[in-house]
């Protein structure tokens, strides 16, 4: 049994950190709103967009608060006159929902893999020891930075221009849940910065996840345009490292597009038509399932399904809106 957190209305980050799920961490973003009732230890993140309030995630608290909290939410939207989507929502959650009437859409997994297990190891991960060896003789290292027990400015400030650059170089369709915030909410944050010459090139962030089963998650890896190919597998097999040495043997290491929709229930035929040919589009244009092909060379040995929670259970030009801007879509 996790240990309670012991002030009734603890800070937000601490919330997150202890309770959240694969995509918590984006309810301590600016832009978020946050839904908290007194007497209750736990938050809702969410935007409303379009007369739609979007929670990411499940309900961030413990788990016999949830319904308590979700029912509050849901009086709380329905006095606005807002509908209801859970982005990423987990199975647990889903199934509450459902009880609840609400509409679920199966369209990822969260990919989890063992640290222990060594992905540079065995026949299987040769070709990944090839790629890595290469970029290493070409002189590219990855560090762990200290960054929450001894902040560097300018380390800080190099991994920032570095994030910048990378955000400058990215082409063609794009979804995402939002800006990288690097250095934002420290506790329970951890980076691993990839250099070369001096120079940063590539930045992972991984975060404490408490409500996850694995209660670590990769929420961020990327390397610059110009670094040399792989470097971002070099930053992963780093943090697999650092986790491995110290015995952990659970990592979240992602969000895994499907390829095609899982389970759908409680929408009309038409609505479920809808959302098929929709993903189908939106999938092959965007190359979704890219991501989960390469988290998968990492050895992935669970998945947990995640769902979208539609209350009413409808798929119109309000929920399509909301779906587009919550992830950021965009052809550039």
């Amino acid at each position: 049994m996790k240990e309670r957190l012991k002030l009734p209305h603890s800070s937000e980050i601490e919330l997150v950190r202890h309770y959240g799920g694969p995509v918590s961490h984006a309810a301590l973003d600016p832009s978020c709103s946050t839904f908290r009732v007194p007497g209750l230890e736990g938050l809702i993140g969410f935007r409303v967009v379009g007369g739609c309030a979007v929670a990411l995630g499940d309900p961030i608290c413990a788990p016999e608060q949830r319904e308590q909290l979700a029912d509050a939410f849901a009086a709380h939207c329905a006095s606005n006159g807002w509908s209801i989507l859970y982005a990423a929502a987990t199975s647990p959650w889903q199934a509450h929902a459902r009880e609840r009437g609400y509409g679920s859409i199966e369209f990822a997994d969260l990919l989890m893999a063992d640290p222990r297990h060594d992905p540079e190891a065995g026949p299987k991960a040769r070709h990944l020891r090839q790629n890595l060896n290469h970029i290493r003789r070409l002189g590219v290292a990855v560090r762990e930075y200290p960054g929450e027990t001894a902040p560097d400015a300018q380390r800080e400030a190099e991994a920032e221009a570095a994030c910048e650059r990378w955000l400058a170089s990215r082409r063609g369709p794009q979804m995402y849940l939002g800006r990288p915030r690097l250095f934002a909410d420290r506790p329970g944050r951890r980076w691993f910065i990839a250099e070369r010459a001096g120079e940063v090139i590539g930045v992972l962030s991984l975060l404490r996840a408490g409500g996850s089963e694995c209660r670590r998650l990769i929420n961020l890896v990327f390397s610059t345009l110009g670094a040399p190919s792989h470097t971002s597998e070099l930053l992963v097999v780093s943090a697999l490292r650092a986790l491995r040495e110290e015995g952990v043997d659970c990592v979240g290491l992602g969000i895994g597009p499907r390829r095609e929709l899982g389970r759908i229930e409680g929408f009309g035929g038409g609505s479920e038509f809808l959302a098929r040919q929709l993903y189908r589009w939106a999938a092959g244009m965007m190359h979704l399932h890219g991501k989960t092909v390469f988290w998968e060379k990492y050895g992935v040995t669970r998945r947990e399904a995640l769902y979208l929670l539609f209350q009413p259970p409808r798929l119109g030009i309000r929920e399509l809106v909301a779906l587009f801007r919550t992830f950021h879509f965009s052809v550039m």
